[in-house]
């Protein structure tokens, strides 16, 4: 019986002593324990590379999207696309409009409303006619026809509604922490009229800003103006409004 006598020559010699001895008549190359143990070697280097590689990669990723997630929706502005002709011809349907999120609403501002219908929730693009302790109204005329919407009183000038008609409807107060909201395509705009007022929690953002579709910007007709994004504000993507900071109206 053969007897393996421990190696003093390293792996390699290990390995051809003990290929040896177990088949003593098979002759190979002298060299094939020494491209065996390299080819080892560069195999678990390799494996080694391969997590490393995956491990860095795999901490980009969650990095990059642990950063979106964070940057989302901390911005002051975020952009809208109007879906509808309730604001026309201020706000035509397709046009984007730069909302920030932090301002109070004022008298003639244009805002994005959170409405909820048949149990569904959704957008509103209205302008603020009333603040809370308003009263807001629109008397009939001689002719039965509204000639001016009435704020506590006092006909308010509408220069930027066009040929829309206002139809009478009777005088509200608002409510505290509530805002009266018309739609500038008074025909078609599902608005306070027929709502009630709305709550000021509600409120996601006050426009700041028109974007037609070539890209041409303007202000908000009718409205305060209002600073829009400087050349280092963030302005989140058009989607779905993240909640305001809503403060008491000024």
């Amino acid at each position: 019986m053969n007897t393996i006598q421990p190696s003093l020559h390293g792996p390699a010699e290990e390995l051809r002593r003990l290929a040896t001895a177990a088949a003593p008549t098979v002759h190979a190359r002298p060299d094939l324990a020494r491209v065996v143990l390299d080819r080892a070697r560069r195999q678990r280097r390799a494996r080694r590379l391969g997590k490393v590689a995956a491990g860095a990669g795999g901490g980009l990723v969650m990095v990059t999207t642990l950063a979106a997630a964070t940057l989302l929706g901390r911005s002051d502005y975020v952009t809208v696309t109007q879906p509808s002709a309730a604001m026309e011809p201020t706000v035509h349907v397709g046009e984007r409009v730069v909302l920030n999120k932090k301002l109070a609403p004022t008298r003639g501002d244009v805002v994005i409303v959170r409405l909820a219908r048949n149990g569904d929730t959704y957008d509103a693009m209205l302008r603020v006619v009333g603040l809370p302790g308003d009263t807001i109204g629109c008397p009939a005329g001689p002719t039965g026809k509204c000639d001016a919407v009435e704020l506590n009183g006092t006909r308010v000038p509408e220069s930027y509604l066009g040929a829309t008609v206002t139809e009478p409807f009777p005088a509200n107060t608002v409510p505290d922490h509530m805002i009266f909201l018309l739609g500038d395509n008074r025909a078609v705009a599902n608005d306070s009229r027929f709502i009630g007022p709305v709550g000021l929690t509600d409120l996601t953002g006050v426009a700041v800003q028109i974007e037609d579709r070539t890209g041409k910007v303007r202000g908000v007709p009718g409205a305060p103006a209002h600073p829009g994004p400087g050349g280092r504000d963030d302005v989140d993507p058009a989607g779905q409004v993240p909640p305001a900071g809503v403060s008491t109206p000024r």
